[in-house]
């Protein structure tokens, strides 16, 4: 059976918010993890960050991404999609500054070129939630769903 509206529906309650996590990036063949503040929506995290960022510098190189959170594992794809003051960014610029409101006034220049939204495209993820636990494709548009008592204490 095929559980991935399900599964897409777990990833909105869970991530469909501010949440901070880790972003990891490869440079040369070494990995690099840093935390960033990401929400998701409609298959994608989006992340407010700056074009000349190590990780955006990364990401330019070699696209290929993970994020985490908890138990929570995903890949995907990075792509810079631009500065939020850019038209085609307005709706997702709108939903930024209300999700990352406590900081995006302070730390969010939109007047510098340089900053820009970062889009993780999934790929797949491992998501918990609900004593449940799914594995989503988001390629294939799969998810398949498991029994999965957490019981690691955070």
């Amino acid at each position: 059976m095929n559980y991935y509206e399900e599964g897409l529906q777990m990833m909105k309650e869970l991530y469909g918010h501010d949440v901070a996590m880790p972003l990891a990036t490869v440079r040369e063949g070494k990995a690099n993890v840093r935390v960033v503040n990401a929400y998701y929506k409609d298959k994608a995290f989006y992340i407010t960050t700056y074009a000349l960022s190590n990780k955006m510098k990364e990401i330019a190189v070699n696209p290929y991404v993970a994020l985490n959170h908890n138990l929570f594992v995903a890949h995907g794809v990075g792509k810079n999609i631009g500065n939020p003051l850019e038209e085609q960014n307005r709706e997702i610029r709108e939903e930024l500054r209300q999700v990352f409101s406590a900081f995006y006034e302070k730390h969010v220049n939109e007047q510098d070129k340089n900053t820009c939204i970062l889009q993780v495209q999934l790929t797949d993820a491992l998501v918990f939630g609900n004593d449940l636990k799914y594995f989503i494709d988001f390629e294939q548009k799969t998810a398949v769903k498991e029994t999965c008592i957490i019981d690691i204490v955070f």
